[in-house]
């Protein structure tokens, strides 16, 4: 019957070229390496090494061998990975919530960081608006969350700035708002808003409407498509927008005296009863190198 031993003194010696220096890099004698290839040879009834020559080399046999031969030992490392994990008590699963309007190409840095640093985890990924990502994390359907900062959260949460992001008070090049550079910013009143809404109803400092006409949608890519097609003005973060920008589909409002862009401040929030180890500490770590 083929053993774990067999399979990775075969395969460190493919990788180191001798036997000798197999032995060395899985510190054991050069003989009991020997020995597990022989073992192996015998159990599989092929020949895996020619040793004619100075250094063995790969038969037929072997090369068919060795891929299959690294598939078991990866998964070997799996498996006693995860059982340290089991016997630390870590909690390696992570559903991380992100607002739609977070550049989502930032994160693949960090999730491939975070999946090199841990091979085991489990990850999740929910997309929603700010204030639904609040009440995913405050019930714990959320781990972590990274939402545009509200002036206050629940008690249960704990948060952390980890940047900002750009946002454009903008229009379809052919709404009447595009034509006129306006006196004060209460000319916004007259047209329709869309803005970004909750699947819950749940009020925040972003889904506050200065238009008494509003359109509500949940997601800033919608709220985009709405805005290209002209339905009304909109506030939209500006990464999102800088292709219809470019081809003209939208336009920036101009009012007189004010800046109406600005940067958003964007948090990490996580439930202040998920266990703290080193897991969480890393990704928390991770997330603050999102918006640099």
């Amino acid at each position: 019957m083929l053993t774990i031993e067999q399979l990775y003194s075969f395969v460190t010696t493919v990788e180191t070229g001798s036997f000798s220096a197999a032995a060395r890099k899985l510190g054991k004698v050069q003989s009991a390496v020997s020995q597990h290839i022989i073992n192996l040879e015998i159990d599989t009834n092929q020949t895996l090494f020619d040793r004619s020559h100075r250094y063995p080399t790969l038969t037929r046999a072997g090369e068919q061998l060795l891929p299959q031969a690294k598939a078991v030992i990866a998964q070997h490392q799996r498996l006693n990975q995860q059982v340290l994990a089991l016997e630390s008590q870590a909690d390696l699963k992570l559903t991380l919530a992100v607002d739609e309007g977070i550049p989502y190409q930032r994160l693949i840095p960090i999730i491939t960081q975070l999946s090199s640093q841990y091979p085991e985890c489990e990850l999740e990924l929910l997309c929603a608006s700010s204030v639904d990502i609040i009440h995913l994390v405050n019930t714990k359907r959320a781990h972590l969350g990274i939402v545009f900062s509200e002036l206050s959260y629940p008690e249960s949460l704990d948060f952390e700035s980890i940047g900002t992001v750009e946002f454009e008070l903008l229009v379809n090049s052919k709404h009447p708002l595009a034509n006129e550079t306006s006196s004060h910013i209460d000319i916004l009143k007259l047209h329709r808003q869309l803005m970004i809404g909750s699947k819950e109803n749940q009020k925040g400092w972003f889904n506050t409407p200065l238009s008494p006409d509003v359109w509500h949608a949940d997601n800033y890519y919608m709220l985009l498509e709405l805005t290209k097609a002209g339905f009304g003005w909109a506030l939209l973060p500006l990464h999102l927008c800088e292709s219809a920008i470019a081809t003209k589909q939208l336009c920036k409002l101009q009012i007189d005296f004010e800046q109406l862009g600005w940067q958003a401040n964007v948090d990490v929030i996580q439930h202040k009863g998920r266990l703290d180890n080193q897991f969480n500490r890393q990704i928390r770590v991770l997330m603050r190198g999102l918006l640099n």
